[in-house]
């Protein structure tokens, strides 16, 4: 059975076949019969159901019933002393609860198969399929699986029933039992008074076990836990078998057993990621799914879901860079084209010196990078130089040699010696001898420590590892390449933007609205961290403000007083746009959401567009007309409830060149809290373009970003700004400058 739905949106001419990665069903037509009982049972398996799972009919079986009360249900397994209660699947009031229901039925099919079924943090069911190990990069004797989620949901434009399915990254277990490794730690520690070796058990975060049902050894209950809460239970006195307890391998893991657990180039996510993905779904939908068994569970369709879309507007790709000879300026969409020809914008400062930083085993490198920079021995490739890409001359300052591992104490003492002129501004390039991947944390902190040190002077930073650095310069100069230009290219308008210039802008007649990105994040020492960015609607960055709060609510106040004072930064603004994004749970962020919502700027409508990733657990759409998979760039799918897809790419029609790379759409929440009387069709098109131009502005790199610098660059503060060890550096220092690109 196929389904459809149209919308009023312009109508495509190119060949399309959109699907979304869903299979719809239906409801029961006639209620069915729960049981449900108001004490729990220790020797039966009850689901504790508060008030928001309550049954919109509740009252039937228990008229004083209270919010603050919990139940507990058998759902449809019949029990003595039970009370019966007939529910209504088509009820949207108790669609919480039935998904519930069919979550458990699911996860049981599975189970009973004596499959690895899993329940995701949110409450969905991961199913787990043995499959072959990688060409490259595998961990001999590991076992690898491929993960499938499976998510009831709603579907708000068909008002149908659906199940998602996505394929997750794929995991890895180890067959050495916990006990084996156990006994292998203890043999290799036998002498007490020895050098001890690392416990590989410390190093195990989630573990696969299984239980033996009925006695019978052909009856397998797989389950997945946090090795922690397992060690927890069986100090608690429960019977647990440790040598059916297996590690799932993780980086520290694989980094412990010789290997790096990065993606592989067979990853799914190397790539194309929709020439493996869709296909992997495909064939666990065919083979798990349309089965006559599951479908006594839920009678999905045959097919995933086929939608039509609505598109932005095909201008919104466009950029102005710098001017011609005859003083126009030059405009394109594509970023590493363009810039070649100079930014739009110079940097604010007229006298510029970079500082060169290297080991004191690189210098000569580090005199060859100058050299490049300022084209001493003419153009690499078609990169032209710094100077092409500042639109003014540099001058070099005396550069800083180092001879420790950590450089830091030794540029510290350099600068003490150093005079600087007020009147001129420096950037530094540091040529790291440490890898971004580098897995020691103490490593990683000689990048923010001398970033911030840096900062402390006024000093912009721009890094460049040295290794790759060499590795790519010998690469070229065998093969007769110039693919290090690439990197240079990408320094160029970083350092641009650094010294406050702009290396290109939107194509966009300029008004009087502000763009205001804001994200919420959570760190490692479980400490909550915000950030906003002023924009005007043509991408031009005006400041940002940071905090770091140990409390929800305070962080959302200090979001919204940072809002209100943006608002200032544009004379009378006509409406205030909000990007939004979170990485913390979903019960952590209400405080947060609701200072957008209750944010109070008179008359000015202020829309939140909420944006998040979707990658690989979540919707999807892919278009079978096309050998990619990939929709075109600008494609864009109605959810309903005020939910979108959007596909954010460089797959342009009557553009023959090929996509720089294949990321999954983006997916958009959109609301108006203050004037939701203003969000019509025109309004609402017109944010969604607004979010995909501004994925075209990221100056740090040349290449095309599939998430807008609204919400990218809230994430880049908050991963440097917390390993700062003075918290007043953020205070005065770098408010208006793109300093952390």
């Amino acid at each position: 059975m196929a389904y459809s739905q149209k919308n009023n949106y312009i109508q495509l001419s190119s060949i399309e076949d959109i699907l979304l990665n869903t299979l719809m069903f239906d409801f029961p037509e006639r209620p069915v019969r729960f049981y449900f009982t108001r004490k729990d049972r220790r020797d039966i398996a009850l689901t504790p159901l508060s008030h928001q799972l309550f049954p919109a009919n509740i009252c039937e079986i228990y008229p004083d019933i209270s919010n603050g009360e919990k139940i507990y249900t058998s759902f449809t397994r019949e029990i003595d002393g039970f009370d019966a209660l007939d529910i209504d699947f088509s009820d949207r009031l108790n669609f919480s609860l039935i998904k519930r229901y069919y979550n458990r039925e699911i996860r049981l099919y599975f189970q009973r198969l004596n499959m690895v079924a899993d329940t995701t943090f949110v409450g969905d069911t991961q199913v787990w399929i043995r499959t072959s190990p990688p060409k490259k990069n595998k961990i001999a004797g590991c076992l690898y699986y491929d993960r499938f989620t499976i998510k009831v949901n709603y579907n708000y434009g068909y008002r149908k029933p659906e199940l998602v399915i996505s394929y997750d990254r794929p995991a890895k277990v180890l067959p050495k039992s916990i006990s084996k490794f156990i006994d292998e730690y203890n043999a290799q520690n036998s002498d007490p008074f020895g050098e001890m070796k690392v416990n590989p058990v410390s190093l195990i975060n989630k573990v696969l076990a299984y239980r033996i049902i009925d006695n019978d050894v052909s009856k397998k209950r797989f389950y997945i836990t946090r090795y922690d809460k397992l060690q927890t239970r069986y100090e608690d006195g429960e019977d647990i078998n440790f040598s059916i307890v297996y590690p799932i391998v993780n980086n520290k893991l694989a980094s412990y057993l010789g290997y790096d657990d990065d993606d592989s180039e067979d990853s799914p996510f190397a790539k194309n990621r929709y020439k493996t993905y869709i296909p992997k779904i495909k064939e666990f939908k065919d083979k798990h799914l349309l089965t006559d068994n599951f479908r006594r569970i839920i009678p999905v369709v045959n097919s995933f879901t086929k939608v039509d879309t609505g598109q932005v507007s095909p201008k919104s790709k466009d950029l102005i860079f710098g001017k011609k000879g005859n003083g126009e300026h030059i405009t394109g969409f594509i970023p590493r084209r363009g810039t070649n020809d100079g930014p739009f914008a110079k940097p604010i400062f007229k006298d510029i010196k970079v500082m060169l930083i290297a080991h004191v085993d690189h210098k000569e490198i580090a005199m060859n990078l100058g050299d490049i920079l300022k084209c001493k021995n003419g153009k690499y490739g078609y990169y032209t130089g710094l100077e092409t890409y500042l639109g003014l001359k540099f001058t070099y300052e005396k550069g800083l040699l180092f001879n420790s591992p950590d450089p830091t104490m030794e540029i510290k003492e350099q600068l003490k010696n150093k005079q600087f002129d007020p009147n001129v501004k420096y950037i530094a390039i540091y040529l790291t001898p440490i890898s971004k991947s580098a897995g020691d944390v103490k490593q990683k902190r000689v990048y923010y420590a001398l970033k911030e040190l840096l900062l402390q002077y006024d000093i912009a930073l721009q890094c460049i590892e040295v290794e790759k650095m060499i590795e790519q310069l010998n690469k070229d100069k065998s093969k007769g390449t110039y693919n290090f230009g690439f990197t240079l290219q990408n320094m160029s308008i970083a350092i641009n933007a650094k010294l406050g210039g702009i290396p290109w802008k939107l194509n966009v007649s300029p008004k009087h609205e502000l763009v205001v990105g804001v994200g919420a994040f959570k760190d490692d020492k479980v400490q909550y961290i915000g950030s906003a960015f002023s924009f005007d609607n043509t991408g031009c960055f005006n400041s940002f403000e940071y905090f770091h709060k140990d409390e929800l609510l305070e962080l959302a106040g200090s979001i919204q007083e940072a809002i209100r004072n943006f608002k200032n930064t544009i004379e009378i603004p006509s409406r205030v746009i909000i990007h939004y994004y979170k990485d913390m749970r979903e019960d952590e962020v209400e405080a947060i959401e609701n200072s957008l919502y209750e944010l109070d700027l008179g008359d000015i409508p202020i829309y939140v567009v909420t944006i998040n990733k979707t990658e690989s657990e979540d919707i999807i759409i892919f278009d079978e007309a096309s050998p990619d998979m990939m929709p075109y760039s600008g494609r864009f799918v109605n959810l309903g409830n005020g939910t979108f897809l959007l596909c954010n790419n460089t797959r342009y029609e009557n553009y023959q060149g090929k996509p720089d790379s294949y990321p999954f759409p983006v997916k958009l929440k959109i609301r108006c809290p203050n004037a939701p009387e203003t969000l019509n069709q025109t309004v609402i098109t017109g944010l969604i373009d607004q979010v995909y131009q501004f994925s075209r502005i990221y100056w740090k790199s040349v290449a095309q970003q599939n998430l807008p610098v609204t919400i990218k660059y809230p994430e880049m503060v908050a991963q440097i700004a917390p390993h700062f060890q003075d918290s007043n550096v953020l205070e005065g220092i770098g408010k208006d400058s793109l300093w952390f690109l």
